[in-house]
């Protein structure tokens, strides 16, 4: 996606004025914008782009890495560790996403997160406020749609741009095991999907179709919804609101994502698969004392998109039944579910204060801005 290509006729059309600006002919400003100068071939913009840019990066670091490895041809003498493509992981801009109150629990100032860090909020008072977003939520979702939601029950929530690669129906290729799933009376589980497909993209228009229909059937009344009309305000609702972010694209075909990061400020707990920057940021709380959600899988590449899409789907109904419904409803004698809890703190301490927008200005003004500067030239943004 993204990587237009156009031939030498086109080109030539509109851009032969461009070339002499330049001191090219048609062929060389073609040459400027081929993955093999002097073969036969289009004139790709990502290619032309990266030949006249002074920097190149991707936007989390398996983006970078699969970036060098992707376009490598365009600097055939280098290996591909050396393929001048770098990474600035993205980050959110958490005083527009963190609930006031959830904000207020954490006692620090959201716009400095960078770099005071996090203190721990206490476990009790924090799954309480999650408590009472979930059931608010649950109210949203009443007011519009009208399904009747369950304010104690287990809340996924899947909502973003409805890509193919982002395979919103992966749960569904056995209806039966997830009626099983979500239909358990004492430990019941409810599914809520928001976003919207390109107008030009059939494929993530039947997804949503798909989604509707099945919540239509009886067994999934009020077990799974989706929620028209996507936009800011509903997805800081489900940012807020929801136990758990869903996140299941086809590594590793996610260059960053995004929505997970505002889920796990506000203590929701994602289970990803192994991509864009959950990638790192699993990888990162490896290291520390407490998981910071679920991942989906190993990370090992299929030999096939088909069998991709069934080990993940395995991998998936696996760690949602063996692991996060069990952990949701393992309560104490307080009615306290306190590995949950353990691990939504640590998901706020560690997500937090690493993948936001001041980090993310910060690091492109360090690895880009001021590199590209003249020798003793100040920085006055």
């Amino acid at each position: 996606a993204g990587h237009d290509r156009f031939p030498r006729d086109l080109v030539a059309r509109y851009f032969t004025p461009t070339a002499r600006s330049m001191g090219l002919d048609i062929d060389g400003l073609m040459d400027l914008g081929r993955e093999h100068p002097g073969e036969d071939e289009p004139l790709t913009m990502t290619v032309l782009a990266a030949r006249m840019a002074g920097q190149i990066n991707g936007v989390s670091a398996l983006h970078g890495a699969v970036s060098r490895e992707m376009w490598q041809d365009l600097w055939p003498d280098r290996d591909v560790e050396d393929v001048p493509i770098g990474h600035v992981t993205n980050g959110v801009h958490l005083p527009s996403w963190v609930h006031p109150e959830i904000a207020a629990e954490l006692g620090v100032d959201l716009d400095r997160l960078g770099q005071e860090g996090v203190p721990s909020p206490d476990p009790e008072r924090l799954w309480r406020l999650r408590a009472e977003r979930r059931a608010a939520l649950v109210d949203y979702v009443r007011e519009r749609t009208g399904a009747t939601l369950d304010p104690d029950a287990l809340t996924i929530a899947f909502a973003r741009r409805f890509a193919t690669y982002k395979r919103a129906t992966l749960l569904f290729r056995d209806l039966d095991r997830l009626a099983r799933l979500l239909g358990d009376p004492d430990r019941p589980v409810q599914l809520l999907f928001a976003g919207k497909a390109h107008p030009r993209d059939q494929g993530g228009k039947a997804l949503i179709r798909q989604i509707v229909q099945v919540s239509r059937e009886d067994r999934f009344r009020d077990r799974v919804v989706f929620l028209p009309g996507y936009g800011i305000d509903v997805a800081r609702e489900l940012v807020q609101g929801a136990d758990v972010w869903l996140n299941n694209p086809r590594r590793p075909m996610e260059a960053s994502g995004t929505s997970g990061m505002k889920a796990a400020a506000n203590g929701v707990l994602n289970v990803s698969i192994l991509d864009g920057w959950w990638d790192e940021a699993w990888h990162a709380a490896e290291r520390r004392d407490a998981p910071i959600g679920w991942v989906i899988g190993d990370g090992a590449p299929p030999a096939t998109p088909d069998a991709a899409d069934r080990a993940d789907f395995e991998a998936l109904h696996a760690v949602l039944e063996n692991e996060v419904v069990p952990t949701f409803y393992d309560r104490d004698q307080d009615g306290i579910p306190r590995e949950w809890t353990r691990r939504m703190v640590a998901s706020i301490r560690q997500v937090a204060p690493v993948f936001n927008t001041h980090r993310m200005v910060a690091e492109y003004v360090e690895r880009y801005r001021r590199a590209a500067e003249p020798a003793g030239a100040g920085t006055t943004a």
